[in-house]
């Protein structure tokens, strides 16, 4: 009986997940009520309150979901036997992949803004949990170790690789609402990328 119970909950739960998101997208953070965030679950108000406290709570939730899935839970494995510059490129497409996706840019675009007014009730958390290790950075970190790459802080070299992605597949697309880039555009992305990381850090 009590799995029931969990079962039913965790559906109406991820339903609301759902609603927001859609709600979010169509309306914008800001105007989006939790009256709207209850009607677009089609669950009453007072459930989306048992679930979650506030709609900060729950942008904040839908953030760290859509990372989590789609970053943190990647698992590419360090492989020494094949050719760095194949499996960097495994782990650009998977980056690539999250950050030209239409449906999270227009949530974390929306996400942005209502951030830029109310910045004191995401920093700590979202902060805290977007410093969690991801696999490139442990991909490198590996690299390093085997003398592939130049030893240096592989957090922060991971973070000059997608910089490298953000500057043309991210940013302009978040703040100027630019074209996502097209098949031609990602392949040479990718690989001009591949070759700025390579020539500096790529151990000789």
């Amino acid at each position: 009986m009590s799995e029931a119970k969990i079962s039913r909950s965790m559906q109406k739960r991820q339903a609301i997940i759902d609603g927001a998101k859609a709600a979010f997208q169509q309306f914008g953070v800001s105007d989006t009520s939790m009256d709207k965030i209850a009607e677009t679950a089609q669950v009453s108000k007072r459930t989306v309150y048992n679930h979650f406290e506030s709609k900060e709570i729950l942008v904040t939730h839908i953030i760290r979901d859509i990372w989590s899935a789609n970053i943190l839970t990647y698992v590419y494995d360090y492989d020494a036997t094949k050719p760095l510059r194949g499996q960097l490129a495994e782990l650009i497409a998977n980056e690539l992949n999250f950050m030209c996706d239409q449906n999270t840019l227009d949530l974390i675009r929306v996400a942005m803004g209502y951030c830029l007014f109310n910045p004191d009730m995401f920093t700590g958390e979202l902060r805290e949990f977007f410093e969690q290790e991801t696999t490139l950075t442990r991909w490198i970190r590996e690299a390093m170790a085997d003398g592939k790459l130049r030893k240096k802080d592989p957090r922060l070299v991971s973070e000059q690789l997608l910089s490298l992605l953000k500057g043309q597949a991210f940013w302009p697309q978040v703040l100027h609402h630019d074209e996502k880039l097209d098949a031609s555009q990602i392949e040479q992305l990718t690989n001009e990328t591949l070759d700025m990381f390579l020539t500096y850090y790529e151990a000789k």
